[in-house]
């Protein structure tokens, strides 16, 4: 976890230099996956799951809404698999675009693009703990579009002329999996919110 956490404050605190050094690392895709994005989501999920369960969100005009248990498990084990989903399918939409940008078309590399993209977002998810947090993570997550503008050409070997609209396509694909992983959990849970569960 000391690697993840030191990983973490590079790319926050150094974007340039640490994208440099992540376009030279040799990795896999399944490798960065179990090594790096399985256990920072992790936190991401846990945290919420606490949150929900524990802490409760506040609802406008209704006061304090705690989600039982198995509502809270549920959207963490749902919340865990569609994140990494969905940052999975980020990558492959990067490495598909790339030749449309002056890149070359490399999976790899499109899927180190995404994780560390969203890296501030899931390392502030530790904020959901505390529900009305949330907002902190949410400007986490525009930190990590700002990273994707100073990563995409280093890492994605894309032309300075092309990579503001390559990265304009891929921040608008970013926000469309951020909203049907959104809409999804929210739907699942507004159903046992329904019930009373």
């Amino acid at each position: 976890m000391q690697k993840i956490i030191e990983r973490v404050k590079q790319i926050v605190l150094k974007p340039r230099e640490t994208w440099e050094t992540i376009s030279r690392e040799e990795i896999t895709v399944s490798g960065l996956l179990k090594e790096y994005l399985l256990p920072l989501v992790a936190v991401l999920t846990i945290a919420d799951f606490l949150g929900k369960w524990i802490v409760g969100i506040r609802i406008p005009f209704a006061g304090v809404y705690r989600f039982s248990f198995g509502a809270s498990l549920l959207n963490a084990i749902l919340e865990y698999v569609l994140i990494i989903a969905g940052i999975w399918a980020s990558g492959m939409v990067i490495s598909l675009l790339a030749p449309n940008f002056g890149s070359t078309r490399d999976d790899v590399k499109g899927f180190k693009v995404a994780v560390y993209t969203y890296t501030p977002l899931l390392a502030a998810g530790v904020c959901l703990i505390i529900p009305s947090l949330a907002p902190l993570v949410t400007l986490a997550g525009l930190y990590g579009l700002y990273l994707l503008y100073i990563g995409l050409p280093i890492v994605m070997d894309t032309p300075k002329e092309k990579s503001l609209a390559y990265t304009i396509v891929v921040v608008v694909v970013i926000i469309l999996v951020y909203v049907i992983v959104s809409s999804i959990t929210g739907a699942v849970l507004g159903a046992f919110y329904h019930k009373g569960v």
